[in-house]
């Protein structure tokens, strides 16, 4: 009776190699088209689908790395709207990406400033440039402050007793925290008052593809001045219970005046 060979171990470890290869090559494609499908020069909000992809390749590979390989080669600086879709799915992919993703992104943060420089010295017909500049702002702002504070996640969703630890017990870490937050919720608010101006609120211009190319980061915005004002209540709180009234009266006007652009 015939015995069935083993496979040699040897062919086993290529054959598992050959696979291994063809299942990153099918994935980087996919990345591709996702990439491609979601950053775009067409005037049209970015499609959830796509961008969803994106958002779970970064969880594939625990990091930002392939989306970095594509994106760095795509021509930002050669059309506005192209560069607004980035800004809108990088925001995204910071918010909703692995964690890795924060420090993959951090390694380009010169390019997304100097994208940000480019378009707010420039003019564009359809009003992109100026919002582009502001947008890489604000990202560069969320990269910047969750670097120095990794134990608040890019999404903003942090417990009490996270906000707790990163304030510390020195009331002057807990003075510097609050500005610093005050500081990111106005690059939210200068984007978002900047979008809703350009659209001067039109339902009929929000109901278009181009309007709601425009709008669509928005949500995004919502989400973190949602989370960036309840730190600024806890913060303010704390502070009000170690200083004087008057030496807080910089920062309640700040609280105010944000708090009412938020519900304007």
């Amino acid at each position: 009776m015939n015995s069935i060979r083993q496979v040699p171990s040897r062919m086993k470890s290529k054959m598992s190699e050959t696979s291994l290869g063809e299942e990153r090559d099918r994935f980087e494609k996919q990345q591709l088209s996702s990439i491609s499908k979601a950053i775009n020069s067409t005037e049209t909000p970015v499609k959830e689908k796509h961008a969803r992809r994106i958002i779970l390749g970064t969880h594939r590979e625990k990091g930002a790395y392939t989306f970095w390989s594509y994106a760095i080669g795509l021509p930002l600086s050669s059309n506005a709207i192209l560069s607004w879709k980035f800004c809108h799915v990088l925001h995204k992919v910071l918010r909703d990406g692995h964690p890795n993703t924060l420090q993959d992104c951090m390694r380009h943060y010169s390019n997304i400033a100097e994208t940000g420089t480019l378009w707010g010295n420039l003019r564009d017909k359809y009003g992109y440039g100026q919002l582009v500049s502001l947008y890489t702002k604000l990202l560069c702002s969320k990269l910047a402050f969750h670097t120095t504070h990794p134990e608040i996640r890019a999404n903003l969703e942090a417990t009490d007793e996270v906000l707790e630890r990163t304030a510390g017990t020195d009331i002057n870490n807990v003075f510097q925290l609050t500005v610093e937050v005050f500081d990111y919720m106005d690059t939210e608010l200068r984007l978002a008052e900047s979008v809703l101006r350009q659209l001067n609120t039109s339902i009929a211009i929000s109901t278009l593809t181009s309007g709601q190319c425009k709008l669509a980061p928005l949500i995004q915005v919502i989400q973190d001045c949602s989370h960036l004002y309840h730190y600024t209540v806890k913060l303010l709180f704390k502070l009000h219970a170690c200083l004087p009234a008057d030496t807080l009266q910089g920062h309640r006007e700040r609280f105010h005046d944000q708090f009412h652009r938020q519900v304007d």
